[in-house]
């Protein structure tokens, strides 16, 4: 086949572009869709997220932690895909040389920063397209929709289609199906309309009209009402309740097919996940219409189907606010999945609990054992958060069973009073379907990895060093090299495309006689080796023409982990709550999908569920709980269950930073290790009575008050350890002597627990 050339120009002011290269956003996005494309996604992704969808990989490194060659190997190598995978054009320099950032990029100029690039138009929309399925997609599993109770929404439509101003604002005041209407910022907004409502109901009316007059732009309008209603406020208010989103909640509920309620929050969001710049206060509103009308228009429908079991008996259905419902609802999966900007986002710390989390790991069932106030809970909260995992937090109790934690029968209220029952997913169930999902979402997970093994594509030396001299001429860029025992050194290229080494130049045929292996003993021996290695790593270099073997990594990926936090977990009837889960949560046959347990309820799972066949727990799931040692339910725990799990013991000073918090929080860890010295050392008690640092985080209540703390918390608690001791009077002194040290008199002012006699 013929390829169809397009050559570089450059126009008169700077930029660099090869035009139109005829490939659709629909094509774009059916490449997107190809598993060979999975691995550039994210680096897409990052570019997309730019401001106007352009940016340097340097400005792209920065925000996203990893380095500038691995963005432009990405990009390059993603348009080197593109290329090879259509196989109907070639993009040529203007020295007739291939070149590939042009394919996916429409233009690229100098910057001081390096050279910049921006996307092109119709892969901007097939990413955002793309982006919106995955969004789509997630949110018709996790049933989001009714998790958050939204369907009040659409019978707030009902209710006040046809109504007035008044009626409108009413209505957004009050409560539907038991839930407060929080289309508006209750809190300053309730106050001024109850006020105007009351006060000047005919001032409010005519505003409110003004906004509805669909004759006018919807900016000036949004102007227009915060002008009015600051001027029928009392002047010395400094609330209005005028913003954009009171404004879009009016509007909603006038025109439901046209607009639909707005928030900063969610705008905010939907601009960065999406990549759209976004627009000043005055103007936002607007501009959220634009992109819900967009994706309205493409996947209203396919939204539609998804909650219309939740939506059905309600006579106004807009597309808008189906959309805008998923926006709403998915808020917290589209900031999972936004990279953070380290312009923005705090540098990363040292991770406080690494061994903790390198145990879980590796064992995936894990137990904080130890005292109580030894802050098990706090340190199971932050291992998951350190994590970056999702999280679910129950707490085990005598009455909680199987229903509660896998499945059972619930009851439905049918109306008139007429009740059936049906069969639900428990919350360990469902938070295994949540991870699966986030498997399932190939093309939106993280890779650590720039070259892998199965990559086909693969070049000739002549190949990937005229790719090296061509994308250093575009991006202008100089690569350093780092060598062991010696000083790095510098490469860049001449406009005569030979190489600069510190300085001095080198010739393609120098460079190819090391590849070669022709040449061995030059002064550049060393140098050519470093930069063949970088051909082979960045520009696929076929590694069976050389006899130096290159570094090659293997594609990891790195799933979210979804950690499921068990707070006292023997509290509860093992064998009751797990049932045949016990099988399941064994770290053997963690995510074997061909060993699948049949539940108590298994006939009764419809056939679209994920869990149709047989459930099994996913690997990215951890199961991570915590009990009290000394706690009268530990003896009761069921032997299958304890031996699937890592145990082990927290004492107080492995989670004594808890306290760096208290003003003087130095003084705190000195008196606990103080009391905890002489706990350990008493017959009958020991270490595992020690007390943990939870209890010294009441100071920070009591205004610091350690007297205070030991009479009303400490002090109780030691004496319901000593019940039925001899001489606990005698011993509730030692610990007191401990606790105050030589800066106070003991303190026991309560009379003996049991007769010593």
């Amino acid at each position: 086949m013929a390829l169809e050339t397009i050559y570089k120009t450059v126009n008169d002011n700077g930029e660099y572009s090869c035009g139109d290269i005829g490939i659709s956003a629909d094509e774009w996005f059916q490449l997107l869709k190809h598993p060979d494309a999975k691995p550039y996604f994210d680096t897409l992704c990052c570019f997309l997220r730019e401001y106007n969808h352009a940016a340097t990989c340097t400005a792209v490194a920065k925000k996203n932690g990893k380095t500038y060659e691995h963005y432009n190997a990405k990009v390059f190598n993603f348009a080197r895909w593109v290329q090879k995978k259509l196989n109907r054009f070639q993009v040529l320099n203007t020295d007739g040389k291939e070149t590939f950032w042009c394919i996916p990029m429409q233009k690229g100029w100098d910057t001081d920063e390096g050279f910049k690039w921006q996307l092109r138009d119709e892969l901007v929309e097939a990413l955002q397209y793309y982006l919106m399925k995955a969004l789509i997609l997630r949110f018709r599993e996790s049933k989001q929709l009714k998790e958050f109770d939204e369907s009040y929404k659409w019978e707030l439509l009902d209710i006040t289609e046809g109504k007035g101003v008044l009626d409108i604002i009413k209505n957004l005041q009050g409560k539907i199906q038991g839930q407060t209407v929080n289309l508006v910022d209750n809190a300053r907004v309730n106050g001024v309309m109850s006020y105007l409502w009351n006060k000047k109901p005919d001032m409010l009316t005519a505003t409110g009209e003004h906004l509805f007059d669909e004759s006018k732009p919807i900016d000036e309008r949004i102007a227009t009402f915060k002008d009015e209603m600051k001027s029928i406020c009392p002047g010395d208010w400094k609330n209005f309740a005028n913003d954009e989103r009171t404004a879009s909640a009016l509007l909603m509920c006038r025109y439901p097919v046209r607009y639909t309620t707005y928030k900063d929050e969610v705008y905010q969001l939907v601009c960065r996940y999406f990549g759209f710049n976004k627009r000043d206060v005055g103007k936002k509103f607007s501009h959220f219409m634009e992109i819900i009308d967009r994706f309205a228009a493409d996947f209203g429908e396919k939204i539609q189907e998804v909650i219309m079991p939740h939506i059905s008996q309600y006579r106004n259905k807009p597309l808008n606010l189906a959309v805008q419902t998923v926006f709403w609802c998915m808020r917290d999966y589209m900031k999972s999945k936004i990279i953070p900007n380290k312009d923005e986002e705090p540098m990363p710390q040292p991770k406080k609990y690494k061994k903790y989390i390198e145990l879980l790991q590796e064992t995936h069932n894990l137990v904080l054992t130890g005292a109580p106030g030894t802050g098990k809970t706090y340190m199971a909260r932050a291992i998951a958060e350190e994590m970056g995992a999702e999280i679910k937090f129950v707490q085990f109790h005598p009455s909680y069973d199987y229903t509660d934690f896998v499945e059972g029968l619930r009851p439905i209220d049918k109306g008139d009073e007429q009740m059936s029952f049906k069969r639900r997913d428990g919350v360990f169930k469902k938070f295994c379907k949540d991870a699966i999902m986030a498997l399932q979402e190939d093309n939106l997970v993280d890779e650590d990895t720039i070259v892998t093994e199965n990559e086909t594509i693969s070049t000739s030396f002549d190949e990937a060093y005229d790719m090296l001299i061509n994308e250093l001429k575009e991006t202008k860029k100089e690569l350093t090299f780092e060598r062991p025992r010696s000083d790095a050194f510098r490469v860049t290229v001449r406009e005569d495309s030979k190489l600069r080494i510190n300085g001095l130049s080198i010739t393609k045929e120098k460079v190819k006689s090391f590849y070669d292996k022709t040449n061995t003993d030059n002064f550049y021996a060393k140098h050519c080796e470093l930069i063949i290695n970088y051909l082979r790593e960045y520009y696929h270099l076929d590694v069976g023409q050389n006899p130096v073997q290159p570094k090659v990594e293997s594609v990891v990926i790195k799933h979210k982990p979804f950690v499921f936090i068990i707070d006292e977990i023997n509290r509860g009837e093992a064998s009751k709550i797990f049932g045949e889960l016990f099988f399941a949560i064994d770290p053997g046959y963690r995510g074997q999908k061909d060993i699948l347990v049949q539940t108590q309820y298994q006939n009764l799972v419809p056939e679209d569920d994920v869990f149709a066949d047989g459930f099994y727990v996913p690997e990215n799931v951890y199961i991570l709980a915590t009990m009290n040692d000394i706690d009268r339910s530990v003896e009761s725990m069921d032997f299958a269950m304890r031996r699937r799990f890592t145990w082990h013991e927290i004492v107080p000073d492995d989670t004594e930073a808890m306290l760096d918090e208290l003003p003087r929080a130095e003084e705190a860890k000195e008196t606990m290790h103080r009391l905890n010295n002489a706990i350990a050392e008493s017959d009958g008690l020991g270490a595992a009575y020690m007390i943990g640092p939870a209890y010294f985080l009441k100071l920070k209540d009591n205004g610091g008050d350690f007297e205070k703390l030991w009479k009303m918390n400490i002090q109780p608690l030691l004496k319901e350890y000593l019940r039925g001791f001899r001489k606990t009077e005698e011993i509730l002194d030692k610990f007191s002597k401990a606790y105050f040290g030589n800066n106070q008199e003991t303190v026991t002012d309560s009379p003996l627990l049991e007769d010593e006699n």
